[in-house]
């Protein structure tokens, strides 16, 4: 099997206000280690957050990616949602043959499916628009294609996630295995960046399945699709088949991953800082073995404040 590697980035309409840095950021460390650059844009709106700014930033986005385009060797693809794609693409990842437009709660689905099915390589190292990476190792990728080619039975790679702890630890991460410094087995899976060999979906499908009763009330009253996220039936498929899911940093600088809990307008001021101090590793000692973007690298307290008073306000209309 040839080991090229397809680089696909999932991008809306909605990313527009983070995807100048932070794509800039994300092609700098990764464009030399892949042969294919595949941005996919979405271009079916979801509902509520999932859809901030879609449509005033539409033309903008489009307008930012063609400029990405003269500076890099990529290629933008907009997703399709017409039926005969739907079908080929259900086809290929699902015993049921077709896909779901969006989750219960109005985010991605099928773009998530339309974009791996698109990469013209089998081995696809997909990351979601709004990752950061440290250690900037330039032979992870290639390191991880080694690793999934030697052992059949993992499905999925992962930089480390989070800067690497001193004591070798993983902060809010369920541990399978220990494999080696800084090589963990985790269990389940993460939508927002994997490394995977596609063709593996040749041999086993995922079986599609609805959420929790109360996530099927949820979907019902806000009239999203009743489909549960891609990542626990993902989950599920892994545990089924007994694939493997493998997070590892790699040869010295290594490559680990840190994402953003929420976007608040603090954070797209700082965030050309923010990458800086990610790429310098000028960061506090709570961030080291965490997945997440700390306080006290970005001041998250308004986006804390509004899910307080949401809540708050939900509990006011039960009475």
């Amino acid at each position: 099997m040839s080991s090229k590697v397809s680089l696909q980035i999932n991008l809306a309409p909605s990313d527009y206000k983070h995807a100048s840095l932070i794509l800039e950021h994300q092609l700098k460390i990764l464009a030399e280690q892949v042969d294919e650059i595949l941005l996919t844009i979405d271009t079916r709106p979801s509902k509520g957050r999932f859809a901030d700014g879609w449509y005033e930033n539409k033309n903008l986005l489009d307008n930012l990616l063609s400029g990405f385009q003269q500076k890099y060797d990529l290629k933008l693809l907009h997703v399709d949602y017409s039926k005969e794609a739907n079908r080929k693409i259900g086809n290929f990842f699902f015993k049921q043959g077709s896909v779901p437009e969006k989750d219960f709660r109005g985010g991605p689905f099928y773009s998530y499916f339309f974009g791996l099915y698109h990469a013209k390589n089998n081995y696809v190292f997909h990351i979601d628009s709004d990752i950061f990476f440290g250690g900037l190792s330039k032979s992870w990728v290639a390191e991880a294609v080694d690793l999934l080619g030697s052992d059949p039975s993992i499905l999925i790679l992962s930089p480390l996630p989070g800067p690497p702890h001193p004591d070798q630890k993983l902060i809010k991460q369920t541990i399978v295995k220990k494999l080696d410094n800084y090589a963990f087995q985790l269990k389940g899976m993460s939508t927002r960046l994997f490394l995977i060999d596609k063709s593996k979906f040749g041999q086993n499908k995922i079986d599609l399945k609805k959420p929790s009763l109360r996530n099927q009330a949820k979907a019902i009253v806000e009239g999203n699709a009743n489909a549960d996220l891609p990542e626990h039936l993902i989950s599920d498929y892994m545990e089924f088949y007994s694939y493997k899911r493998i997070d590892f940093l790699g040869k010295k600088p290594g490559l680990w991953s840190l994402h953003p809990p929420f976007r608040t307008s603090g954070f797209y001021a700082h965030l050309g800082e923010i990458i800086n101090q990610i790429e310098h590793e000028r960061l506090p000692a709570s961030q080291y073995g965490f997945y997440d973007v700390v306080d006290e690298i970005c001041d998250w307290s308004e986006a804390r404040m509004k899910i307080k008073n949401n809540r708050w306000w939900k509990r006011l209309l039960k009475k």
